[in-house]
């Protein structure tokens, strides 16, 4: 008994399914209207205990979710290649340039490689020449002494490189 009324409840979930897809719409005959037989087909009354016409189920709607699939919008496309490095771990304080005005201090000029130009102040005076790859620790001025274009910093820790 189990096997037949699941066979018949799939034999009618596809005949719904089809019936939908349909070019003309199939009008559900109700108890409030009366349906007048027409001349080319002939109306057959249903029993009881059929159920109900294909025609009589509620049409499926085209946009009820469906379980499972994507909600929202669609992810967008990435940016493309990152225009920096995305690997530069970078040391709060420390930055790493090249050198833009040496000499033996007390003032010198640094440009990152990001274009960042500071106007460095240093009482240590160590010898740096212009061109040279040093990563130095800085730490904003406390002192009001111009050392020309820049921002102006005070240099403490300092590291060349070949």
């Amino acid at each position: 008994m189990r096997s037949f009324s699941r066979t018949a409840t799939a034999t009618l979930l596809v005949m719904a399914s089809l019936s939908a897809c349909s070019a003309e719409p199939a009008a559900a005959p109700s108890a409030s209207t009366p349906v007048t037989p027409s001349a080319s087909t002939p109306a057959v009354a249903p029993s009881p205990s059929a159920p109900p016409p294909i025609s009589a189920l509620p049409p499926t709607s085209a946009a009820a979710p469906t379980s499972g699939g994507p909600t929202g919008t669609p992810p967008s496309k990435p940016a493309g290649i990152p225009k920096t490095p995305t690997d530069i771990i970078r040391t709060a304080g420390w930055v790493e340039g090249t050198v833009t005005r040496g000499g033996s201090g007390p003032c010198y000029g640094l440009v990152t490689f990001d274009g960042v130009e500071y106007a460095m102040y240093s009482v240590a005076g160590p010898k740096l020449a212009k061109g040279d790859h040093i990563r130095a620790r800085l730490t904003p001025a406390k002192l009001r002494i111009s050392c020309g274009d820049g921002i102006p910093v005070s240099m403490g820790a300092i590291q060349h490189f070949p």
